[in-house]
């Protein structure tokens, strides 16, 4: 996991939409990463269904929830990352993004706290929620 300093995104907006922004107000990227880290501690220690794929709740935003999914191994396509994190809209029923992963190493970790940041800023503008 790294420091808020070392944590790049791709754009400052995103970068000060962890601090600014209502739905995210409390957190900030290390906050999202580590709350990823430790979905995936969580998910790797529950038991395996055959039936089904394993998931947990990352966190909640407002209306959105997010979830860390593993996809069972031989359900898994040679290129596909095993593991989704996906942003879902409650209200709507909808999944609205997500981004897959292999080992959740640094530029995983960026890309899916951007994800998340960004679809949060999205919906707010979307559903013209106020900043503060």
């Amino acid at each position: 996991m790294s420091s808020n300093a070392a944590l790049r995104f791709a754009d400052r907006p995103a970068e000060q939409a962890c601090v600014d922004y209502p739905l995210v107000s409390d957190l900030c990227a290390d906050e999202i990463e580590q709350r990823i880290i430790r979905s995936y501690v969580g998910l790797v220690y529950q038991a395996v269904d055959t039936a089904n794929r394993r998931s947990v709740v990352v966190m909640r935003l407002g209306p959105l929830e997010v979830h860390l999914t593993e996809i069972h191994p031989e359900d898994t396509t040679p290129g596909v990352p095993p593991f989704w994190i996906e942003v879902f809209d409650w209200p709507q029923q909808a999944s609205i993004d997500s981004v897959g992963c292999y080992e959740f190493d640094e530029d995983e970790l960026v890309a899916a706290v951007e994800m998340i940041v960004s679809t949060a800023q999205d919906t707010r503008r979307r559903k013209n929620l106020p900043p503060h």
